[in-house]
C-alpha cells in the first residue's frame, strides 16, 4: 500500500473523516433515497410525500428562526431558505430584492443531472421550502419559476408578499 493509502487507512481507523465529507455523502444519499422513493409511489402517494415535506418545513420554522436569529419577514424567509440550501450543497444567492419580492437564484445543486431527477421530484422537495416559508411568515408566497431540472440555467425561487 502506498503512502496515500496508508494515510486514508489512518484517517478511517482513527475516525478522522472530515465533517464536510461525511455531510456531503449523507446529503447526497438522502437525495438519492428521496428520488428512489418518489419514483416508487403512485400519483396520490407522491402528493402525500409532498404534503409530508410541507409539514416538515412548517415544523422546522420556529427552530430555524431561533437558530439563525432571523426576523419573520420577507428577507428572513430568504435567509432561511439559503441556509437550508447551504446545508444541502445548493449554491444560491439573492438576485433581486425589493420591499415586496425577493428572487433567489440557485445555480448549483448536487442532485441536478442525477438519474431520475425530474422537475416533479424538485417540486415535491419544494414542499419543504413552502412549509418553511409559511411557518416563518404566513404572508409570504413561495413560487418556483425556473428549474435546472427542467432545462433552465438556474432555479429561481420568488418570495412575494401576499396581496390579499
Amino acid at each position: 500500500m502506498n503512502l496515500k493509502g496508508k494515510l486514508m487507512e489512518f484517517i478511517i481507523i482513527n475516525d478522522l473523516i472530515p465533517v464536510q465529507t461525511r455531510w456531503r455523502k449523507s446529503a447526497s444519499s438522502v437525495g438519492r433515497m428521496f428520488n428512489d422513493v418518489f419514483h416508487m409511489l403512485d400519483k396520490n402517494e407522491r402528493a402525500g410525500l409532498t404534503k409530508m415535506m410541507y409539514s416538515w418545513g412548517l415544523e422546522d420554522a420556529n427552530e430555524i428562526v431561533e437558530t439563525l436569529r432571523i426576523e419573520r419577514s420577507l428577507h428572513g424567509c430568504a435567509v432561511a431558505l439559503m441556509g437550508m440550501h447551504r446545508i444541502f450543497e445548493i449554491k444560491s444567492h439573492i438576485a433581486e430584492e425589493n420591499a415586496d419580492e425577493i428572487k433567489i437564484h440557485a445555480t448549483e445543486c448536487m442532485w441536478n443531472n442525477k438519474k431520475g431527477w425530474t422537475p416533479e421530484v424538485c417540486a415535491s422537495i419544494d414542499g419543504y421550502e413552502r412549509g418553511l416559508t409559511e411557518g416563518i411568515d404566513k404572508n409570504i408566497l413561495h413560487i418556483c419559476t425556473k428549474r435546472r431540472s427542467a432545462g433552465d440555467d438556474f432555479c429561481e425561487l420568488v418570495l412575494r408578499k401576499r396581496r390579499d
